[in-house]
């Protein structure tokens, strides 16, 4: 009788290892929690895969394949994965400076990514399809430039600039961002406005950014719209919130985003990020994600039936990121269409 209970005890130990009972501290092998109900979430990645765990990630426009930057080199290369099925990476780069936040240009025959190289940020394209043919997009103004993105039309590139200041002796400090547009038809570079993270609404007429709020000693980003004809600008949410990464849906009318926001209710929680939408007039907050690991650099996928996103969740390392994708329905339950 002793040794059956031992056994119970002990099988009872390997499932709540394997459940959401983990133990004190493995907060991050839990697939999803209660308020997460009625959301499926699929692992995109695996821990193999070795995703980068803080830089964007693409889909193509026609919802086929996924571009992210892999350690698996350990060069931080970017590869290219069919999302229908089977495990294979095809590598798309092999410099050994690393290479991050590719985008699809929205035939998907390219991709735009961002380097260090040379002492300075650039942007790159890259045949999405061949991995040949390197086109370096910026060459020197601004000096460092990130985070590119195709026009709707694949007929522009935005970016952001990194600022910097100097001392009297040379220190360089980060100052801010800002937001450019290149052509590369016809090689015009444009300066629009201080903010950083661009994304085109489908339309193509604005660019919807993020802007940093002076708050006390920490910088909290908000989110703003500015039109490419007139050069308007418009407050979509204040900056009071904390905005991390974000994306627009397929028809320009809402916004999903990564934050902070709320997570830290007592001394003893974590600080983590989940993800919410807001409408993109800024009303109808929702949240979306309450996992107490961290949910960042959300995407939406081409059909708006689902959200892409990097996620610490169902690993025993916490410190391993794979790409998730959950189920969104908002839209269709609010159209009367399921």
């Amino acid at each position: 009788m002793i040794g059956k209970s031992i056994l119970k005890i002990l099988m009872l130990g390997i499932f709540l290892a394997f459940t959401g009972c983990a133990g004190i501290g493995k907060y991050w092998v839990t697939v999803s929690v209660p308020e997460e109900s009625g959301q499926v979430f699929t692992k995109i990645t695996d821990k193999e895969d070795l995703v980068d765990t803080t830089n964007s990630f693409a889909i193509s426009k026609d919802g086929e394949k996924i571009a992210f930057t892999s350690w698996k080199t350990g060069n931080g290369d970017i590869y290219v994965k069919e999302l229908a099925g089977g495990k294979s990476l095809l590598q798309r780069t092999s410099r050994s400076e690393g290479e991050f936040g590719p985008c699809f240009s929205p035939d998907g025959k390219n991709l735009a990514y961002y380097a260090y190289r040379d002492g300075h940020w650039n942007i790159y394209l890259i045949g999405a399809e061949s991995g040949a043919a390197i086109r370096q997009i910026t060459t020197g103004s601004p000096p460092d430039a990130v985070n590119p993105v195709f026009s709707p039309d694949g007929k522009k590139i935005a970016f952001n600039s990194l600022e910097y200041t100097s001392d009297q002796y040379g220190n360089k400090t980060w100052s801010g961002f800002s937001i450019w547009v290149f052509e590369p038809e016809s090689g015009k570079l444009a300066q629009y406005t201080e903010g950083g993270m661009p994304r085109f609404t489908p339309d193509g007429k604005s660019i919807v950014f993020k802007r940093a709020k002076k708050t006390g000693e920490e910088r909290y980003y908000g989110l703003w719209m500015v039109d490419l004809e007139t050069g308007a600008e418009t407050s979509i949410m204040a900056g009071e919130f904390g905005v991390a990464e974000f994306d627009i849906s397929p028809d320009g009318r809402k916004i999903v985003f990564s934050t902070e926001k709320g997570t830290k209710k007592s001394a003893t929680e974590r600080e983590n990020l989940n993800l919410w939408t807001v409408d993109i007039d800024g009303s109808n907050l929702t949240q979306l994600t309450f996992h107490p690991s961290d949910d960042r650099c959300p995407l939406w996928a081409p059909d708006m039936k689902g959200i892409y996103f990097l996620s610490t969740r169902s690993e025993e390392d916490k410190g391993t990121v794979n790409i998730w994708k959950m189920s969104y329905l908002g839209k269709f339950y609010k159209e009367g269409k399921l």
